[in-house]
């Protein structure tokens, strides 16, 4: 068989075709940012388990983490500002990376809630392909967490409506996102809401590296989430103070500041890789009550190099943490419990075993089945024509007899423009047995 394709590896099987959008708040250092972070390992081990499935990753630059067999990073502009980012949507951006007229894209998995609607729109008005949207929502703007003058919070909701799944950080954000749709959704759609959530949890990091003994002189405490309000920051520096005042024998490590707001307070930044190194030396971690209300990952970053933490009692903290966390209530209670792990060497040791093991049950490579199923649902959502379609049985023909054609010599063919949608006979060319499909085009196996 002749190779008609003139592009690298096009002529590799790939069922399915997947664009990934991002939500990129870190641009200056983005090895840092949290979509990158996380985005990341997903795909180290979804395109391992999903070969089939060729991955297209929206990135403000080209990354060491996106980079695999079946993947491609093109580079997309965002702001990086939350507000401005939210309500950026980059048409013109899209129209080239898109370029429906030579590729399909059957998922779209949406990093950005906010912009969910528009895709659908765009895919839907401004091209011939019509992808199942789906994937994650980190951040919602609810009273508690955004102070702002005015938010997002109808965009983010008429997003999530257009998903066919959006993956949460645990079951409380889940009761707080549905706590709040009344407020932006009308009845029938809260219901749908319901089932379109699903809480799916992050795998624990645990960058190799050099790995250090806990310092005893001083001991440090490590807060290594944002220093922000919603994140209990305030209530966790007056505690420190009453702290510092009794004993001035340990050291607060605030890797996410940006200044140093006490004498007992270092801010020392490091690269991925150091920040674990840094992260084994910490005698304990703390985690406040968050108005997110969602399981902090920084805490699973240092919980699986051993660091115990000590959280405030709440279960979208004892759903991941388990017994392996130390929880108060009161702040009387918090002081006991920093003191006690402050001064017991055996207690702490404890708590950092338990830890250990259970970083060890929560790896990526164990939760990714759980982010695959989301694929899976969305294959079931996709439409096809029926096999005895006149237009089917068109395009079927001439694939047999030309035996490789692009999707874009194939619409010549045709005589089909955007204001036709291919995927319905893109999907039932996929259940032919003697079909390939590849990144552009067809081919007769």
């Amino acid at each position: 068989m002749s190779n008609l394709f003139d592009y690298g590896d096009g002529d590799i099987e790939y069922k399915f075709q997947a664009l990934i959008y991002p939500n990129t708040t870190l641009q200056s250092d983005f090895s840092k940012d949290s979509y990158y972070i996380i985005m990341s390992k997903i795909l180290k081990e979804l395109t391992k388990i999903r070969s089939d499935t060729f991955f297209t990753v929206l990135t403000p630059e080209k990354m060491p983490g996106f980079r695999y067999d079946n993947t491609e990073q093109i580079e997309y502009k965002q702001p990086s500002y939350p507000n401005k980012m939210r309500q950026d949507f980059q048409t013109e951006q899209l129209d080239k990376i898109v370029d429906y007229k030579r590729k399909d894209w059957d998922f779209v998995y949406c990093y950005l809630p906010e912009h969910a609607e528009r895709l659908e729109n765009y895919f839907n008005n401004l091209t011939n392909c019509r992808p199942v949207i789906f994937g994650y929502s980190a951040y919602i703007e609810i009273p508690a967490t955004a102070k702002y003058e005015a938010n997002l919070l109808y965009s983010h909701y008429a997003g999530l409506i257009k998903m066919n799944s959006c993956g949460v950080n645990s079951q409380a954000v889940k009761d707080t996102i549905m706590e709040h749709a009344p407020s932006c959704l009308p009845k029938d759609d809260v219901k749908k809401l319901e089932s379109i959530l699903q809480p799916l949890p992050r795998g624990w990091d645990n960058v190799e590296g050099e790995r250090k003994k806990p310092q005893t002189d001083p001991k440090v405490i490590v807060w290594n989430h944002r220093p922000n309000t919603y994140k209990g920051y305030g209530w966790f520096l007056k505690q420190i103070d009453e702290l510092w005042e009794q004993r001035k024998d340990f050291k607060v490590w605030v890797p996410l500041s940006n200044t140093v707001e006490r004498e007992y307070i270092y801010n020392k930044k490091f690269d991925r890789q150091g920040y674990f190194t840094e992260l084994s030396k910490c005698w304990v971690g703390v985690c406040g009550q968050s108005l997110h209300t969602g399981w902090a990952n920084s805490a699973s970053d240092g919980m699986a190099v051993g660091v115990p933490y000590i959280f405030y009692d709440a279960d979208y903290y004892e759903q991941y943490a388990k017994d392996a966390g130390i929880y108060f209530k009161k702040d009387d209670e918090f002081m006991n419990e920093v003191n006690k792990i402050l001064d017991d060497k055996t207690h702490r040791n404890e708590y950092s075993t338990k830890c250990k093991k259970l970083g060890k049950e929560n790896t990526w490579k164990s939760v990714i089945p759980q982010y695959n199923e989301h694929f899976i649902l969305a294959e079931k959502k996709l439409k096809m024509v029926k096999e005895t379609t006149d237009g089917y049985k068109k395009i079927l023909n001439y694939i047999h007899k030309k035996e490789q054609v692009t999707k874009e010599q194939l619409l010549d063919y045709l005589g089909w423009g955007r204001g036709i949608p291919f995927n319905i006979y893109r999907n039932r060319l996929r259940e032919e047995p003697t079909i390939r499909l590849t990144r552009y085009g067809y081919e007769v196996r």
